[in-house]
């Protein structure tokens, strides 16, 4: 698994501080008001591009079956279908150009990045997301608040595109390859638009229903907060090929096992991580972004964390047989979110923001244990580390000294687990990595 993760580490590390740097530069340069507006455009067009990437997720899993059968031709078929999709965004442009542009580049560099992993070529990624990031940083030299989202996802785009056409992974579509998309993405979908609406809405809802300035300190604490939800993102592009290509040859033991090791190992290291950052995190970020961040920054760690915890068994579920009881977990969350932040951010501004995405994702997390442990037989025992992480955690709430009191406890009491994850590195360090 950590094999198959190395290759996405830069590229999804890359994405994911771009949001962090950008809201820092924003802040820094127009405001938090201003932080808030665009930040809820932009986050408007990441949630639209999810139905204009509707077969992306598909598009991973069957190229990764096909290549295992070595069915080029379907793969073609399928790159042709996927890629086509998202295009039909353009048709937004009169309307909002800056929301059209920005979320037809998203959806295409969602479909790229899902084909490419299915290829298991996760380092053509990385290759093109640093080119791309090139773009992001040079688009800072203009006062366009777009223009750095528009270059780095533009750069994506072309980039890709360059290399699907070098290797001729274009083919025509077919009524064969057509049907399968279809049937997987339908359900596929919902469950896609459920995790994105829980990451973007926080964005909008907070400027719609509070204030732009509040939507800014949102920003502030999710911008930095979600870069903790790129290490489950590297492991999913690693083992949602797995969990596919294991489920294939009925090797249900090992699609267990896997989703069992990697629910501890993320949120035994992800815990160590929230730890820290909620020792010295929100001084550090009030530093950086020029205004100071309220005690929301910790629940909002809090709910990232709960996030990670259930991203390993939810993804076994999507891509096993099990993806409409995964679709269903996913817009239960929603809903429970949904209605909290009607009903608490008007009154409680971003404090309600982050409680709802604190509900949401335990709602999920409840789901996704009693469903893994039931259809996959995922022990419970695997969300040890989280729970006891979080328990120790709301220790903030009352005093620093107690929390790193806290923090010192948690590393006594999974010490084996420090071993362990530094076993997991020893045949990379033995090979000179």
């Amino acid at each position: 698994m950590l094999r198959h993760s190395i290759a996405s580490i830069v590229a999804l590390a890359l994405f994911g501080l771009s949001r962090l740097i950008y809201s820092i530069v924003i802040s820094r340069r127009f405001g938090v008001e201003v932080l808030g507006k665009v930040n809820s455009l932009i986050s408007q067009a990441f949630l639209l591009a999810v139905p204009l990437s509707f077969f992306a997720v598909a598009l991973g899993k069957y190229a990764s079956e096909f290549l295992g059968r070595g069915e080029m031709e379907k793969i073609k078929s399928i790159s042709t279908l996927g890629f086509s999709f998202p295009l039909a965004g353009l048709v937004l442009v009169p309307f909002n150009f800056y929301l059209a542009i920005l979320a037809v580049l998203r959806a295409l560099q969602l479909t790229f990045r899902s084909f490419i992993y299915g290829l298991h070529k996760g380092e053509v990624y990385a290759y093109t997301m640093i080119g791309a990031f090139v773009l992001f940083i040079g688009g800072f030299l203009s006062e366009n608040y777009y223009l750095p989202y528009i270059g780095l996802l533009s750069g994506v785009a072309i980039f890709g595109f360059l290399y699907l056409f070098r290797e001729r992974l274009f083919g025509k579509p077919s009524l064969e390859t057509l049907k399968p998309l279809l049937r997987y993405s339908s359900f596929a979908f919902l469950g896609t638009v459920s995790g994105v609406f829980l990451i973007q809405a926080p964005y909008f809802l907070t400027e719609k229903l509070a204030s732009p300035e509040a939507a800014g300190i949102v920003s502030a604490s999710l911008s930095a907060a979600f870069l903790l939800t790129y290490l489950p993102q590297v492991l999913q592009s690693a083992i949602m090929p797995l969990y596919s290509y294991k489920y294939g040859k009925n090797e249900m033991e090992y699609v267990k096992r896997l989703a069992e090791d990697s629910t501890k190992l993320l949120s035994f290291i992800v815990a160590l991580a929230v730890f820290i950052l909620m020792l010295v995190g929100r001084e550090i970020l009030s530093l950086l972004f020029g205004f100071n961040l309220g005690r929301e920054f910790y629940l909002t760690l809090m709910a990232v964390e709960t996030y990670i915890a259930y991203n390993p068994s939810i993804v076994a579920l999507n891509s096993t047989k099990y993806v409409k009881e995964g679709t269903i977990i996913s817009l239960l969350g929603a809903v429970v979110s949904l209605a909290a932040w009607i009903f608490s951010i008007s009154p409680f501004g971003e404090y309600g923001a982050v409680f709802g995405l604190f509900l949401g994702y335990l709602t999920i997390l409840t789901g996704t244990l009693v469903v893994a442990n039931k259809k996959l037989g995922v022990s419970l025992t695997s969300y040890t580390q989280f729970a006891v992480a979080l328990l120790l955690q709301f220790t903030v709430f009352l005093s620093k000294t107690l929390l790193l009191l806290a923090f010192v406890a948690y590393v006594g009491i999974f010490r084996k687990e420090i071993k362990r994850v530094f076993e997991l590195f020893k045949p990379f360090r033995d090979r000179g990595f």
